[in-house]
Order: C-alpha cells, then structure tokens, then sequence
C-alpha cells in the first residue's frame, strides 16, 4: 500500500479505484445452488408477494367500509331488535260511555223543581211557573238547547215579565235551558232574579215559563244536558 504521502493531487481517485478492484478479486465465488432449491426460494418470494398484495388490498377495503359507515347514520346503529316471542298483549279496554242522564220534574202544585240521576235526586229547587190565566203546560218535554245569556223583549216574546207589569218589557236573561215538546211547544227554565223568597216556592207568577233563583239557575244549567228529559206534573193546582 503506498504511503500517505504518496496520494497526492487527483492520483488519489486511481489509487481507491485499484483497492476495490484487488478486494473484488480476492472475495470468494458464490457456490451454484441447485435446480430445486432455486425453484423452492422462487416460490416461496411469490406467494409472499401474494400475500402482502392482498393485505394491500384488504387495508384499502376496510378503509373505505369505515369512510361509508361515517357518513351514513343507519350503519352505526345495531342491529334491529327482534321481535318479541309470544302473542300479542291485549289493548286496554276503554271507558265505557257516560250513561248518565238527568230527568228533571217541575211540580207546578208545590212550585219545585226536582234533579235526579237515575235514582238519585240531587237537588229539588224552590221555583214559580205559570200563573192561572198562563199555566205551565203539563206533559214531557226535552231539553233542547242552553243559553248563558238569553235577550227578549215585549216585541219578539217569549213572554217572561213579571205579572204585575205586563206593558212593555226588554230584558235579557241568564242560565236558560230551553224546552220543547213533541208538537213543537217551547218554553224555558230561566233564571228570574226579580222574584224573591216570598215567591220562589210558594206561589206561581209567570207567563208559563219555570223560574229560579240565579244560583239555581245556574247550577241546573250547568247539570243539564241536551237531550235530558224535562216532566211537567200537577197542572193548575199551586195557586193560593
């Protein structure tokens, strides 16, 4: 080997070039393998290949599985309940209608008014009806229709004044049930503030139609349903 004191300027490139050269004729020559064990190695490298190739494409697959289910809310969810085993339950049973009904009876004799459900009264209220030369017409009637606030006047009727002023009257009334007949007859069950305890009772003052006190009045409008049945009894018999 020369000294370092011999490499100098550009020869040094040649002197390397020379080195590696001597080094590659001294390595020792790679024994020929045989036919076989080529063949075998061979093999062995493809299916290798093979396989990092369809990892490959199985990481490509389940990246692209995982973008699709982000982007659509339905693949999230699990999978579907199943349904339950066994019949169906029942449905609730349901309420049955009201059958309630409420029959009033109006006692021209002993001038009350009398509410019961079925069986059960309910109140009998104090109340006047149709003086002698207007009586309160007996027989059944049926609750029509309810007015919370009802205008007459002397003009358009129905006549409700108090007997001692029959001229010209314009009232309007509150809590009446209207009542009308089979034949079409029509009176009502009104609310008549301007007679007292001395009347309300105790004697009968009216055109023919019913009246009560305004807290009765309204409470029997508001227990009264239209449809109710409405029985006039003891005609001209409740007059002093």
């Amino acid at each position: 080997m020369p000294e370092p004191e011999d490499i100098v300027g550009g020869g040094h490139e040649d002197m390397i070039g020379s080195a590696l050269r001597e080094l590659t004729a001294q390595a020792p020559a790679a024994l020929p393998l045989p036919y076989d064990t080529v063949r075998r190695r061979g093999a062995r490298r493809r299916r290798r290949r093979r396989a990092a190739a369809l990892a490959a494409v199985a990481a490509v697959c389940a990246i692209g599985l995982l973008g699709s289910a982000a982007s659509r809310p339905e693949i999230r969810q699990g999978p579907a309940a199943p349904a339950a085993s066994g019949p169906a339950p029942a449905p609730s049973p349901t309420a049955p209608p009201s059958s309630r009904s409420v029959l009033t009876t109006v006692d021209v004799a002993a001038h009350t008014v009398r509410v019961q459900d079925g069986t059960t009264v309910l109140k009998v209220l104090p109340a006047t009806a149709g003086r002698p030369d207007h009586p309160t017409r007996p027989g059944a009637m049926t609750v029509a229709e309810k007015l919370a606030s009802f205008h007459v006047n002397s003009s358009t009727g129905p006549t409700l004044a108090p007997a001692a002023g029959e001229g010209e009257y314009n009232l309007t009334l509150s809590w009446c049930v209207r009542l009308v007949a089979r034949d079409g007859y029509v009176t009502y069950i009104c609310a008549m503030p301007w007679y007292g305890p001395s009347v309300l009772g105790r004697d009968n003052r009216t055109f023919g139609q019913i009246g009560l006190s305004s807290e009765d009045a309204r409470w029997y409008f508001e227990q009264a349903r239209v449809g109710d049945t409405v029985q006039v009894v003891n005609p001209g018999a409740g007059n002093p």
